[in-house]
């Protein structure tokens, strides 16, 4: 099965094979763009480029026959919408989900636009470019643009749909979300069920892919619902953490669950039909991390660069020689918002408590999240699954299991989502009657890590102060406004 996994800051191809083994895989990150202070765009054939790159890359690895793959499937990242011509021309640059521009009309911004992250996006590009809204001919996001690059199909699935004018009782665009907003219904993607061949790979595509053409086509969905299907949370009460861009929570419920409060806690549609996943976001965690190993840790960048190594391997390892609590240094992640703030800075500090204190709040804001959607469910668990670029570090494994206080489970295959993608692709092939068998022969869980319960004494003190400064923070205004 050839997976594609298209995130917020690149993008991966991977070959699976029945058993959930890797053959091989290829990672491409967008070009950084700097963007004013608010603005998050990106133009979609950036994730077309890193696609056939990738593609390419394991194509020509000499690892697999081409001839050996019986379909395509992807993960993708929501939330990020644009618009696009009758003829194919992309009209603006897509607006990320970390995109934070206002609309200040109206109908606006209510409860339900909240959650619903793509449509004030589009009341935006409505708003301020109407030459250019008027021209559309379709909605897209990553999972229609690519599936239109595939196989020709205007398409989409619930878990993505849902950050439109998706109805949550019938899982079909919503007349009623269409008229208030004023977005037609013939302006969306046509909605199907994840695991359905969708159409067949196109001789154009095949060969910029490097592809056999014809290979059926297999609808995806949502990076979080196909991470959660990946580590095998599919039953009610089940729960994961994935750290990649940032920090997501999910449990599965069996019915929609409208969160109160002021913490970004959302109910999604599963990828499985009548189920779903109740959500709670960090953003910019991860990307958190990245950002202190670019600005400033150049001296460890270029020794890594010049030995081949990973830098973020060299930085955990730095992070080893603080202590749990990095001496007090807390560090709250809420840069997207231009709200990060650190706190407890002393001059016995150093390079390592930074690292730490970063790394520790990741932890801290799954098990926030994580406490928080347990007290709305009234449930109780003493395992988690965790999946990610994080957990390629044992010691930031270990860490979530210190701070969260449970045992925590870590996949052989840390992709969750492209296992995820891999399992609906070879569900939607016939090679497995049910999701569960997928799951059976593919997910296994080799890694474990217990919490050392002297960790977790003082990460339970931190954390009590971290969910109220993180909650204080959010709802004041920044103190430097918009300097």
């Amino acid at each position: 099965m050839c997976v594609f996994d298209v995130g917020t800051t690149g993008t991966r191809t991977i070959i699976f094979d029945m058993n959930g083994k890797v053959i091989v895989r290829a990672y491409e990150e967008y070009p950084i763009v700097k963007q004013p202070v608010g603005i998050s765009e990106q133009d979609p054939i950036i994730w077309w480029n890193a696609i056939k790159r990738t593609c390419n890359s394991v194509v020509n690895s000499g690892k697999f026959n081409s001839e050996d793959i019986i379909g395509i499937s992807a993960a993708f990242s929501r939330g990020t919408v644009t618009i696009i011509s009758k003829d194919g021309e992309i009209l603006h640059p897509a607006l990320t989900w970390m995109d934070d521009r206002e609309i200040t009309d109206a109908k606006g911004f209510n409860e339900e636009l909240a959650w619903r992250n793509s449509i004030p996006k589009l009341l935006w590009l409505k708003k301020n470019k109407p030459e250019l809204f008027n021209k559309a001919n379709k909605i897209i996001d990553p999972i229609s643009y690519t599936y239109l690059k595939l196989c020709g199909e205007f398409v989409t699935d619930p878990t993505n749909a849902i950050m439109g004018i998706l109805n949550l009782k019938t899982w079909k665009w919503d007349d009623e979300l269409s008229e208030a907003y004023d977005l037609p219904v013939d302006l969306w993607p046509d909605v199907h069920m994840p695991g359905s061949i969708i159409g067949e790979l196109s001789s154009n595509t095949s060969t910029e892919l490097g592809l056999n053409s014809n290979i059926p086509i297999i609808l995806g969905g949502g990076d979080q619902q196909c991470a959660a299907l990946g580590l095998g949370v599919i039953e009610k009460g089940q729960a994961k953490v994935t750290m990649g861009t940032g920090t997501f929570v999910d449990l599965v419920i069996d019915e929609p669950i409208r969160a109160a409060g002021d913490f970004p806690i959302f109910t999604w549609p599963h990828l499985l039909e009548r189920r779903w996943v109740l959500e709670g976001i960090m953003p910019g965690t991860g990307t958190m991390f990245q950002t202190y190993a670019r600005n400033f840790s150049q001296l460890q960048l270029n020794e890594a660069e010049a030995l081949n190594t990973n830098v973020y391997d060299t930085l955990s390892k730095e992070a080893e020689q603080a202590p749990p609590g990095s001496n007090g240094l807390l560090f709250i992640p809420l840069y997207i918002f231009r709200k990060g703030t650190i706190h407890g800075l002393g001059w016995h500090h150093g390079r390592a408590h930074f690292a730490r204190a970063i790394m520790e709040s990741a932890a801290l804001s799954a098990q926030m999240y994580y406490q928080l959607i347990e007290g709305m469910v009234g449930g109780k668990s003493t395992e988690l699954r965790i999946d990610g670029g994080a957990m390629n570090s044992n010691f930031w494994a270990q860490i979530f299991a210190d701070v969260i206080a449970k045992r925590i489970l870590v996949p052989e295959v840390k992709d969750g989502a492209a296992m995820g993608a891999a399992i609906l692709g070879f569900y939607g092939s016939k090679k497995f009657n049910t999701l569960e068998k997928a799951i059976e022969s593919m997910v296994r869980f080799p890694t474990i890590k217990e919490p050392i319960k002297e960790n977790s004494k003082i990460y339970k003190k931190l954390s009590r102060i971290f969910m109220s400064t993180s909650l204080e923070i959010l709802e004041k205004k920044r103190v430097t406004k918009n300097l």
